[in-house]
């Protein structure tokens, strides 16, 4: 039962550009309270405002880069034991699985979860980065078939 999903490379050029602005427009922000700092000083408010938009332009750059990185990469293939499967909605209107395999946590939509438990063997072909699932293939049935959530 191996299902494929063509868009893995897909999820990873639109992760590049859905972060891309946001870091670009966060930059500009931090460059303009570097320029704020050094003509009048450091006032707290602007030291608390570069400290916070620091935060955010690293968090967006690692996404970037990331993404970058497996846009560049070749797929891996990670085979081991579930051990643990969650669902969660994402913004209240996405809903989103999750496996952990082989310290790698896996996102995968509801629909491609389904014949998959908690002990089972699966095949994950993914990017190296992102972990941005290629395919994902049941190798066999695992002892317990409970699901965590």
């Amino acid at each position: 039962m191996a299902v494929t999903r063509p868009s893995a490379r897909g999820e990873v050029l639109r992760s590049i550009l859905l972060f891309s602005p946001f870091l670009a427009v966060t930059l500009a922000a931090l460059v303009f309270l570097l320029q704020d700092i050094a003509g009048e000083g450091a006032g707290g408010g602007t030291i608390v405002g570069l400290v916070l938009v620091g935060s955010v332009a690293l968090l967006l750059a690692y996404q970037v880069i990331q993404s970058v990185r497996d846009l560049f990469s070749q797929l891996v293939e990670t085979t081991g034991l579930v051990e643990r499967r969650w669902s969660r909605s994402e913004f209240f209107l996405f809903r989103n699985s999750y496996i952990f395999v082989d310290r790698n946590v896996f996102r995968l939509p509801p629909e491609r979860l389904l014949g998959i438990d908690r002990g089972d063997l699966v095949r994950v072909v993914h990017y190296p980065h992102t972990s941005a699932v290629e395919s994902i293939e049941l190798v066999k049935r695992g002892g317990g078939s409970e699901s965590d959530g």
